[in-house]
């Protein structure tokens, strides 16, 4: 995974802190607590995991195929970026992930044909106690499309 169509670290944050100040609002009276958690989530640290997977051109089929059609076990809903050519297709979504899946991870996939490579990033806001939201995402976005590492 090396930027092809990755949104700008302030538009992840951005999504990140909106989730997390709508969790915030769930939990107090009128929604005052979602102040508050969003004005400190734009100041917790964006934490980043990522994996590149090498999968045959039917595997690859198949997960754009889930994907497009939200099928997924995960039953996430990503959206397709404009790629520049067929060989590159770019989805991104956000999941629920780290502790009991309520922190938010932003999850990029990209399909590369060419390659025969699928890349899962995933960035998170951690605070004090880490819970490895990022590298969590990746492994659930992995495991629920059915990826192992090293398929060829």
């Amino acid at each position: 995974m090396t930027g092809h169509d990755i949104p700008a670290d302030p538009e992840i944050d951005s999504i990140l802190a909106e989730r997390l100040g709508g969790l915030g609002a769930k939990s107090t009276v009128f929604g005052a607590g979602g102040y508050g958690a969003k004005w400190s989530a734009k100041r917790l640290k964006t934490e980043t995991a990522q994996e590149v997977i090498e999968v045959a051109p039917a595997e690859q089929r198949r997960i754009l195929a889930e994907l497009a059609a939200g099928t997924s076990s995960a039953a996430w809903s990503f959206d397709r970026l404009d790629s520049r050519d067929d060989a590159v297709v770019t989805l991104r979504g956000v999941v629920g992930s780290g502790v009991g899946s309520l922190n938010p991870a932003y999850v990029i996939i990209i399909v590369d044909v060419l390659t025969s490579t699928i890349g899962i990033a995933a960035h998170a806001k951690e605070g004090l106690i880490k819970q490895r939201t990022a590298q969590k995402a990746v492994a659930k976005v992995r495991s629920s499309l059915g990826l192992q590492r090293d398929q060829r």
